[in-house]
């Protein structure tokens, strides 16, 4: 049985990154994602061992990075290497802090930061916080190590999710769902006031589109995307493809699969995206076989009859006129 990995060349992911890689069906994605393995998560030796051009380095790169596997393309100048989502590792953002109620009240006291912070985030968040809420923000201020700016931005956007997803205005996440973003903010690298501003903004290109692109593929009943259908549409909005194309998508997808399949239509999308392929018409004159020039009919050759032939003939006529003679015609 022959090894699938060379002995001293063995990398490591998680098999949810494994999972994603194989259900998005991007094979520059997976491509790009190992090739930031190889490189110990170094985004220029990465680029160099896969020598694409620019464009296709970063459409890629925002492909994963809508699935969850990268870091945003707004946070590939930050120092140091690039960790891919869903390598194995174990760094220090993994684990929780133990803050005892002593240090939370001594943080209050002598941080007028933080304290200030607090308050902002009770009103609005609309409760009084208790020790588990103070421990959540405390963690994301000091062990995360987020500015007051940045955890307003976070709160403010973990509310707009909440809202969005149940679909009531007055809804409000609690401060661990606070945490949660926070620490996933965190691995995608977005710890910095411009990283956070940049990620905002492509989040709200998304959400202008979201419903759009879910009725482009047959959802009638209006309704928030998903986790994983979020992903796709992230990615399809990196990549700028229209309502319509993916529309054609999702005809082509129903009528090979007899629904709606969002790895499929994610394959069929990125194959006319990587042709240049950007509007239905395109997509339709790519389609079509290309045009062949007919054969022109065969000229008829010059027919040079042999002299057998030409005597043949001769006697043919002399008969002919021998006949016509006897009977007087």
């Amino acid at each position: 049985m022959s090894a699938l990995l060379l002995p001293n060349e063995i990398l490591s992911m998680s098999s949810q990154a494994a999972r994603l890689l194989v259900e998005s069906g991007d094979g520059d994605g997976a491509l790009l994602y190992l090739a930031l393995l190889k490189c110990g998560g170094e985004a220029a030796p990465a680029a160099a061992l896969l020598r694409w051009p620019e464009e296709r380095f970063r459409s890629a790169w925002d492909r994963m990075s809508a699935l969850g596997l990268l870091q945003p393309w707004a946070a590939r100048h930050a120092p140091g290497v690039v960790q891919p989502q869903g390598a194995q590792s174990s760094g220090p953002d993994d684990r929780l802090p133990e803050y005892t109620r002593e240090e939370l009240t001594a943080a209050q006291e002598r941080e007028p930061q933080f304290r200030g912070l607090c308050r902002e985030l009770e009103g609005m968040l609309g409760r009084v916080f208790t020790d588990n809420d103070l421990k959540c923000l405390y963690t994301i201020y000091d062990h995360l190590g987020f500015s007051p700016e940045i955890v307003l931005l976070l709160t403010g956007w973990t509310i707009r999710r909440e809202r969005k997803q149940k679909n009531n205005p007055a809804a409000v996440p609690r401060m661990p769902q606070v945490q949660q973003a926070a620490f996933r903010w965190k691995r995608m690298g977005i710890d910095t006031l411009e990283r956070a501003e940049e990620f905002l903004r492509r989040e709200e290109l998304v959400d202008q589109r979201e419903w759009d692109i879910l009725r482009a593929v047959g959802v009638s009943e209006r309704r928030p995307a998903v986790g994983r259908e979020r992903s796709f549409i992230s990615a399809w909005v990196d990549m700028g493809v229209s309502d319509e194309l993916i529309h054609m998508a999702y005809e082509r997808t129903v009528f090979q699969k007899g629904s709606m399949n969002w790895s499929y239509a994610n394959k069929i999308l990125t194959s006319w995206h990587a042709a240049g392929l950007r509007t239905p018409a395109q997509v339709e004159a790519g389609d079509k076989p290309s045009r062949r020039t007919k054969a022109a009919p065969a000229q008829p050759q010059d027919f040079q009859p042999s002299q057998e032939r030409i005597q043949k003939s001769n006697d043919r006529l002399d008969r002919f006129w021998e006949e016509q003679k006897k009977g007087g015609g």
